[in-house]
């Protein structure tokens, strides 16, 4: 975040800080507009649980008529994805979600919205902590540090800065006491402050760590309230006692409920269908994703029981857009336990939006724009043969197929026949930057193969839809979806291999 000059003290107790300057914080029990922040690592696709917590900061912004920050927390460099960022906005926009401050272009009076900052000193080795750690394993103890470094005098610290000893510099957790805090979803939570480690503030390199860097950012950028994953609720006390070594005023917590597969075991961030994208790809609309997701650990002030327990056929007050899930959205409506991610629940949400499109003159333009390709339609007798390829799978075997197939040009179908070529290439492309990318895949092919783009195109439309007319190829394919591409091409592929 902002540049804060830091005064090192060099006294017994080296993680003591001065700021020069520092902004007024607001107290959580002000009434008025709140200041909230989704602040996600850049290390890869935005999750559904990632888009949960964004979503619900974003609702309570909305509805106070407060600001939403998006802030990226880059404090570990080594897993810095590049494009992660831009991938984030792009995703956080297709939801309807718009940060009112945020990385460029958004900017805000915050600015930058990334981490900056030095602070503190802990000169143990590696192998030394490894020793601490497997030590206090053995004796039954929590593996946390031993606050050695916590003891050095003045004289032996200025000794081993002397030597260019690397050093860390680490809080001083109180021994005795607890530390407690008022949670909006947990109620009250107290923590024993002797199982606290020591954390470390700022690494060997200079750069924060995290739990630095997350307070120092929410205190300037006057964050009210922080909706984050129970996952944090670890490290809270943490930085409640950073809070207050600084003097500063916390500000709310509010810890969200795991998101959890249908058999109750927690939904994993590495499998590919929690990315956001994966939802993109499939069709799903925006508006189906967000209620859902909305869903996952609340429930609206219409519903009595807690949608993970409903049946997918129950439920229209569970149909919200936007603005009524803006209007609706009370964190005392947030779940304790945690919420079982179901697809069919989904499924059942994205049919109802769909209806609801259907039934305004603006959401059925939008639908027929999506699904017919008006410049072909003579007559109303010419839509189901021009769009039940979106419903029923090409058939490569049929004498009409093998008749088509003979007027394509020859070179054109070999490449698309060729895996290596098409279906590799085709399942690194990204659909949710719409029909441009898809066509950049196929000029890609085109120019590297010297042959015509038309030629590709052609082959594809009969890939994808089994005809030889129809709406624009990479329209088509962006409509289908990126599975359901892949699965056609696949089934191409395999078909002419055995012809």
């Amino acid at each position: 975040m902002l540049r804060i000059p830091v005064k090192l003290t060099a006294v017994t107790r080296p993680q003591i800080l001065t700021f020069y300057r520092y902004y007024q914080k607001s107290s959580k029990d002000s009434i008025g507009p709140v200041r909230v922040r989704f602040a996600p690592s850049p290390t890869g696709q935005l999750h559904l649980g990632g888009l949960r917590t964004a979503l619900y900061n974003y609702l309570l912004a909305k509805k106070t008529g407060g600001s939403f920050i998006l802030r990226v927390e880059d404090t570990d460099q080594t897993r810095y994805v590049p494009g992660a960022v831009e991938k984030l906005v792009s995703s956080l926009s297709w939801a309807g979600i718009h940060p009112d401050e945020g990385p460029p272009p958004t900017n805000g009076p915050h600015s930058p919205y990334f981490q900056d900052g030095h602070a503190y000193r802990c000169f143990c080795s590696t192998e030394r902590l490894q020793a601490v750690r497997e030590m206090r394993k053995k004796q039954g103890r929590i593996a946390s540090y031993d606050k050695h470094c916590s003891h050095l005098t003045p004289t032996e610290i200025q000794s081993l800065m002397e030597k260019k000893t690397p050093y860390t510099i680490r809080h001083n957790t109180p021994i005795q006491g607890t530390t407690s805090f008022q949670d909006y979803v947990h109620g009250k939570l107290q923590f024993q402050n002797h199982v606290l480690d020591d954390t470390i503030l700022v690494k060997s390199d200079g750069f924060p760590t995290y739990h630095l860097a997350n307070v120092v950012d929410d205190h300037q950028m006057e964050i009210t309230h922080v909706l984050r994953g129970e996952e944090w609720i670890s490290s809270t006390p943490k930085h409640i006692q950073l809070y207050q070594a600084f003097g500063w005023t916390p500000p709310a917590f509010a810890h969200l409920p795991l998101l959890l597969n249908s058999d109750r075991s927690k939904l994993s961030k590495r499998s590919g269908d929690v990315h956001v994208e994966h939802y993109i790809e499939k069709g799903y609309f925006p508006e189906a994703i967000t209620n859902f997701v909305a869903l996952l650990g609340w429930h609206p002030h219409t519903t009595s029981q807690q949608f993970q327990n409903e049946s997918p056929h129950d439920g229209q007050e569970d149909i919200l857009d936007m603005q009524q899930l803006i209007e609706q959205f009370d964190l005392n409506h947030i779940h304790h336990s945690g919420a079982v991610v179901d697809p069919l629940k989904l499924s059942w949400i994205n049919k109802q939006h769909l209806q609801r499109r259907a039934q305004t003159s603006d959401g059925l333009q939008s639908l027929v724009d999506l699904l017919s390709p008006l410049e072909r339609i003579r007559n109303i007798n010419d839509i189901p043969m021009l769009c039940c390829y979106y419903f029923v799978e090409p058939d490569y075997t049929t004498k009409e197929a093998i008749e088509l197939e003979k007027k394509l040009k020859s070179r054109a179908l070999e490449l698309v026949a060729d895996r290596s070529i098409t279906f590799d290439t085709l399942s690194a492309t990204s659909f949710s930057e719409g029909p441009s990318k898809i066509k950049e895949w196929v000029h890609h092919i085109a120019g590297n193969h010297k042959v015509n783009a038309n030629h590709l195109m052609m082959v594809l439309r009969y890939v994808m839809t089994g005809s030889k007319v129809g709406a624009g190829v990479a329209e088509t394919m962006h409509t289908l979806g990126k599975d359901t591409c892949l699965n056609r091409l696949s089934m191409f592929i395999k078909t002419n291999i055995h012809k």
